[in-house]
């Protein structure tokens, strides 16, 4: 609770905490990493909280003791235990892999949900590659030819359909990120009894199967924490048109690679492009670095220089209401 002083006219007045807030956010991507500029931005937009870095979890360990919040990638189940001051625990990522729940329900989970405003742009990317067949012209250049006939065959986007598996935040971004492409976007969610736009529809995931027939391009944009073991597997991509594309920026969990293998060998699918896998790095022995038409991003789908920025923006409340004064109490 803040602490109370007398106001000009004698009432009492809130004054705000000095609240300390430990910040291990090393990566070895520097997107992902904050840097100097920003830490040093942050101590100017709150003044008021002490922000303490620490490059190692070591460090990290020695600073919880009395911190009142955390900025991190990862957070252990056993450190809560040794931060009896602490309010949340912030990371910019949008998974739950790497920041445990605390065991005694005391201290909250803050996670990132910006990651859509870059990622969507990235999806629109990976469409527009096969959409207007830049294969086919890095092909070519690589063999220095100049065929433009085999270009008259590409479609606009617009008016084909998008189905997006896993409608959620960043479900819905891509969305509105196709709408304005002029595509037509169907949703697939569990809960399905919700708002749909910006899709013009949603439909429960029990009908999955049944509707990817329909969909010239499918995405999959699912966590990790839903169930979703190999969703696609032989039966899913057997039920898409062969000239339909696929994609995964969600988690590679979702995804049978084995069966997109080969479904991308027989032609059952026209091609894939992902950015997350099953196993991360991809082994160098994976039959997936020479699979015929896929592409793919190696996890990178929201990396941008403005990344950090937009999380830091997102945590801005978080970090205003961190020990704020409380009104005084009416007698």
């Amino acid at each position: 609770m803040g602490h109370l002083s007398a106001g000009p006219s004698g009432g009492a007045v809130s004054k705000q905490r000095v609240m300390k807030v430990v910040v291990r956010l090393d990566n070895r991507v520097s997107a992902f990493q904050l840097s100097a500029a920003q830490l040093s931005a942050l101590r100017e937009r709150f003044p008021e909280h002490d922000f303490i870095r620490a490059t190692s979890d070591e460090e990290l360990l020695r600073e919880l003791p009395g911190a009142h919040a955390a900025l991190v990638w990862q957070f252990e189940p056993g450190w809560y235990a040794l931060a009896p001051e602490l309010s949340f625990v912030a990371t910019p990522a949008a998974g739950r892999e790497k920041v445990a729940r605390d065991p005694a329900g005391r201290v909250r989970s803050v996670h990132g949900s910006f990651h859509g405003k870059i990622m969507a742009e990235t999806l629109l990317g990976m469409m527009l590659f096969w959409s207007r067949r830049f294969d086919l012209a890095l092909r070519d250049r690589r063999e220095r030819r100049w065929e433009r006939d085999q270009f008259s065959g590409t479609r606009r986007l617009a008016g084909q359909l998008a189905m997006i598996v896993g409608y959620g935040p960043l479900g819905r971004e891509c969305a509105r990120q196709l709408k304005g492409a002029g595509m037509r976007v169907a949703g697939i969610k569990r809960d399905h009894a919700v708002d749909p736009g910006p899709a013009d529809a949603v439909f429960p995931a029990s009908l999955l199967p049944g509707v990817l027939r329909d969909a010239d391009h499918v995405i999959v944009t699912l966590p990790s924490d839903t169930g979703s073991d190999h969703l696609f597997d032989d039966r899913a991509f057997a039920a898409m048109r062969k000239s339909a594309y696929f994609y995964n920026l969600g988690r590679g969990n979702a995804v049978d690679e084995t069966a997109l293998l080969r479904a991308l060998e027989a032609g059952t699918i026209a091609g894939a492009f992902l950015d997350v896998f099953e196993r991360e790095p991809l082994p160098q022995d994976s039959p997936l670095w020479t699979a015929p038409n896929l592409e793919f991003l190696p996890h990178v789908s929201a990396a941008s220089r403005e990344y950090l920025d937009l999380w830091l923006d997102e945590l801005a409340p978080e970090l205003t209401r961190l020990g704020a004064p409380e009104p005084p109490s009416t007698p």
